[in-house]
């Protein structure tokens, strides 16, 4: 009796282990811990998506317009009258002449290579008095009224002549305009057609050269 109560109890005992061993372990999440982790990922995702919808092609830079500076000058001729000149980069106007060519000749009284050029310049204006107005405009020269009278009268100068303070103002930003030195050469030579820049010529040239020059301007004249 006392042996089937023991085999009783110990049968028992083991059936009530094998019960516990089949309970699953608990697992113990560190809730705190997993909340910081994921967190920061959260954080950098968003803070990606705000850069991304912030994130614009760069708009192209706009150059602001500059309007062309526009200087205007009063060239003196040889009795003093002022005839009224407007210069920009793009345009030289003389106001008070109707030719559509003008040739702005840069010289001195005491330049032999300038002087040389006068005849050929009496020639030009009277051959093609009707379409071309020249220009010759004193720069550097001291010469006074009295002396420059003589000086015409004895070169028998038949177009525009100008003596000014202005002058040499005036012939620098012609120069600069065509991109030369301060220390260019003369005699410099400038032909323009209805204002607008044709060549230039640097020291003393052929006056074939020129010539040639004035016909084409000519054509583009009958073109516009």
């Amino acid at each position: 009796m006392c042996v089937r109560k023991t085999s009783i109890i110990i049968f028992l005992l083991i059936f009530i282990v094998a019960c516990e061993d089949k309970k699953p372990k608990e697992t113990h999440i560190h809730i705190e811990n997993t909340t910081e982790v994921l967190e920061p990922k959260s954080n950098f995702s968003e803070e990606n998506q705000k850069f991304k919808l912030k994130q614009k092609k760069p708009k192209q830079s706009i150059k602001p317009t500059i309007q062309d500076t526009i200087s205007t000058f009063d060239l003196l001729d040889k009795n003093q009258k002022p005839h009224k000149v407007s210069v920009s980069k793009q345009k030289v106007i003389f106001h008070q002449q109707k030719q559509g060519i003008v040739l702005f000749n840069i010289f001195t009284t005491w330049c032999p290579s300038c002087v040389g050029m006068i005849p050929y310049l009496n020639d030009l204006q009277k051959k093609y008095n009707k379409d071309l107005f020249v220009a010759s405009v004193l720069s550097h020269d001291p010469i006074q009224k009295d002396a420059l009278h003589k000086f015409i009268a004895k070169h028998k100068i038949n177009y525009f002549i100008s003596q000014g303070t202005s002058n040499d103002a005036f012939v620098w930003v012609l120069a600069k305009n065509i991109h030369l030195p301060q220390n260019f050469s003369i005699p410099l030579s400038i032909l323009y057609v209805n204002g607008e820049y044709f060549t230039h010529y640097e020291g003393a040239v052929p006056i074939e050269m020129i010539e040639y020059d004035i016909q084409e301007a000519k054509k583009q004249l009958k073109r516009k």
